[in-house]
Parts: structure tokens; sequence; C-alpha cells
């Protein structure tokens, strides 16, 4: 857009707001603070939205610019790999955020597990 690469421009945020969301709800687990974890969700639910707009722009790059297909095929993989595992997260915490009956409902550790999928994830496909 106005030969302005958008993907560079987004693709920091769900790399930093993902792992920052795994750091505060690992702290949360670990510190037996919940009220962490709503940084946690806000976090991980921003992530997810950010990474689909970074799966996208990147993907039109390497359209638009006629770049080689084989140099970016695992890159591209991992980020769209990526791109699911934190918009599954993010929505899988959303819709038990919806159907939260009360305060004591218990933080999945299974989220947890996928946030740190994600954040190996992350560090994968930058390299």
């Amino acid at each position: 857009m106005f030969d302005v690469p958008l993907h560079p421009l987004l693709v920091h945020f769900p790399i930093a707001l993902g792992v920052v969301a795994l750091f505060y709800d690992a702290w949360a687990v670990y510190s037996k603070r919940p009220e962490l974890h709503d940084t946690g969700y806000g976090l991980s639910l921003w992530a997810g939205i950010g990474s689909l707009c970074a799966a996208v722009t990147g993907l039109q790059i390497v359209r638009l610019d006629g770049l080689s297909k084989g140099a970016l095929t695992g890159h591209a993989l991992y980020g769209i790999l990526t791109t699911l595992v934190l918009t599954g997260v993010g929505l899988w915490r959303y819709s038990a955020r919806v159907r939260q009956k009360g305060p004591d409902e218990d933080y999945s550790m299974v989220w947890l597990v996928l946030q740190l999928a994600g954040a190996g994830l992350v560090a994968v496909t930058a390299l």
C-alpha cells in the first residue's frame, strides 16, 4: 500500500504479544495470582488478530513481489502454523471467557502449553 510493505510493520506485534502473553500466564501459574490471566487473555486475543494480519500481508508480499517460492516456503509454513496456534489460543480463550460461569473457573494449562508452542514457532519462523 503506497509502496510501504505492511508485513514488516505488522509482524512484530503478534510476536511480542504472543511471547508476553506466555510470560504473564506462566507468571500467574507460578505465583498463584489468577488476576494476571486477564492480562494474558487480552494479549493472547490481540496476538491472534495480529498474526492473521501478519500472515495475510506476508503471503501478499510473496505473490506481489514474485519472490522465489522455494526460498520462502519454510518461512511461510512456520508463519502459517504460528498463526493457527496463536489464533486458536486466542479464540479458545475468548470462547471460554464468554461461557465462564463465575470467577472460580480454573485456567486451562493446555493454553499455557499451546502458548509455549506458539512462542517456539515464532522463534523458528524468525530463524
